[in-house]
């Protein structure tokens, strides 16, 4: 059986089952009805993925499609994503930089075959408000899309796969936002041609094919034949309806858009709650035409808990390539924590130090990965840099200002940023946090680590019968 997003469901509900939760609860998610539920489990320190599976659509009625959230809001979730057991933080990373290293071509199925094109909604027919589209954040601009978009070159004919956000405007126009990376490539190199970029939007698939969204490929890898590696399988396609076998469209999806991105226009687009977990500015942004409307007849629309821990998760792909990166510069980096390190631009490196500066290296090599990172926190392999109580312990007893405080002035910065004052330009800080390596330390207390490793709790605490 082909991987698909149901397939991943059945296995979370079964294998983690507080990790998945349904409700039969009518919502209204283009009135926050669905986020509003969200926010309450969050302010509980709860993140189950939720189906909902009674939400009515834009124009207020019911709909048989379904809305997801949170499918990215922990590391079990992402973890099972790439087919692991009991995942840890480092073995995520890890298993993602080597599937997304193993790409495998596509696998071609008919239109018949292809549960995607269960529903087919064309011209006049297409009304993106008969779909339970979610505002999430009181500032959002509207209902807000947060799907991964497939773009194939006109001219190299590889395919890009990339998050974007998009927001409906009206029945058959979203405002879509493009970083200057991949997909915004590909739309200048189209528009500079006098073309528009031809695009599928896909509402609902497996979570691996989402985190290649977020994955820092490289531009000239076909992102299929890595989707198809990092969720270990060849990805199923089928030929589009708006274009055949010009743009293939993945089969297993749950709902898919096409249309294109239009050239020569623009439209205004945002605010919209950013991973920063602050708004992010309206902006003037590119329009899409949607012509076509692919669907499984309950299909399930994958909506990012904007401006929480989802989104921010989301972004494990980017965090494995920085762990990939760091330790290939200084191998002694035994974990780090971008995502789940309390703030969204701070980094934790946790290493074992060998000699002194390469700590400093460390922090470099990671502001050299990303923008995103604007605070580096440097701690012994004895600390768990997911840990903000060990992480801060380890700046109060191992860090004097004057000598372990780095600020780096002028320094890029990440545009999503609301402390900046330029719209670029910020600075950066480094706090190293280890051990000195050229004098005695003090010996952290605990008991023998060798007698704290033999201890079973699950022996000594069983159940009296």
């Amino acid at each position: 059986m082909a991987k698909s997003l149901r397939h991943w469901l059945s296995q979370i509900e079964e294998k983690f089952p507080g990790e998945f939760a349904r409700t039969s609860q009518e919502v209204m998610p283009s009135k926050f009805e669905a986020s509003a539920i969200m926010e309450c489990l969050e302010r509980q320190a709860q993140y189950p993925a939720v189906l909902f599976e009674r939400a009515r659509d834009i124009e207020g009625n019911p709909t048989s499609f379904r809305l997801l959230m949170n499918t990215f809001a922990t590391v079990p979730k992402i973890g099972s994503a790439l087919d692991l057991a009991q995942p840890t933080r480092v073995e995520v990373m890890e298993r993602y930089m080597k599937m997304q290293s193993s790409p495998k071509d596509v696998t071609v199925v008919e239109k018949n075959e292809a549960p995607v094109k269960e529903v087919i909604w064309t011209g006049s027919e297409v009304n993106l408000e008969r779909l339970p589209i979610p505002r999430t954040n009181e500032m959002d601009g509207g209902p807000y899309l947060t799907p991964i978009v497939v773009a194939r070159h006109h001219k190299t004919g590889r395919y890009n796969v990339s998050w974007n956000r998009c927001m409906v405007i009206d029945r058959n126009h979203l405002g879509i936002w493009m970083s200057p990376r991949h997909l915004w490539t590909y739309f200048m190199a189209a528009e500079e041609d006098g073309k528009s970029l031809p695009i599928a939007i896909v509402l609902g698939h497996h979570p691996a094919f989402f985190l290649v969204g977020a994955g820092l490929t490289k531009l000239d890898q076909d992102e299929y034949r890595v989707a198809g590696g990092v969720m270990g399988e060849g990805l199923e396609v089928t030929p589009s309806e708006s274009l055949g076998s010009e743009l293939l469209v993945p089969a297993q999806a749950e709902i898919i858009l096409e249309g294109e991105i239009v050239r020569d226009r623009r439209t205004i687009e945002g605010p919209f709650g950013e991973f920063t977990g602050y708004n992010g500015p309206q902006r003037l942004s590119w329009l899409v035409e949607v012509k076509a409307v692919t669907a499984r007849h309950d299909g399930i629309i994958v909506g990012v808990f904007g401006g929480h821990q989802e989104n921010l998760y989301a972004h494990y792909p980017i965090q494995a390539d920085i762990y990939a990166n760091v330790r290939a510069v200084i191998p002694n980096v035994v974990d780090i924590s971008w995502v789940d390190s309390g703030g969204p631009l701070n980094m934790i490196i946790s290493l074992k130090k060998k000699t002194e500066g390469e700590q400093l290296r460390a922090a470099m090599a990671a502001f050299s990965q990303s923008n995103f990172i604007k605070h580096v926190i440097l701690v012994d392999d004895d600390i768990d840099p997911g840990n903000l109580k060990q992480v801060m312990w380890a700046v109060a007893t191992r860090v004097q200002s004057d000598r372990d405080v780095n600020v780096l002035k002028g320094m890029q910065g990440q545009v999503l940023d609301p402390s900046l004052e330029h719209e670029i330009r910020g600075a950066g800080l480094i706090i190293d946090a280890t051990k000195p390596t050229d004098r005695a330390y003090a010996i952290k207390a605990q008991p023998p680590e060798e007698i704290v490793r033999k201890v079973d709790l699950t022996q000594i605490f069983s159940p009296v019968r």
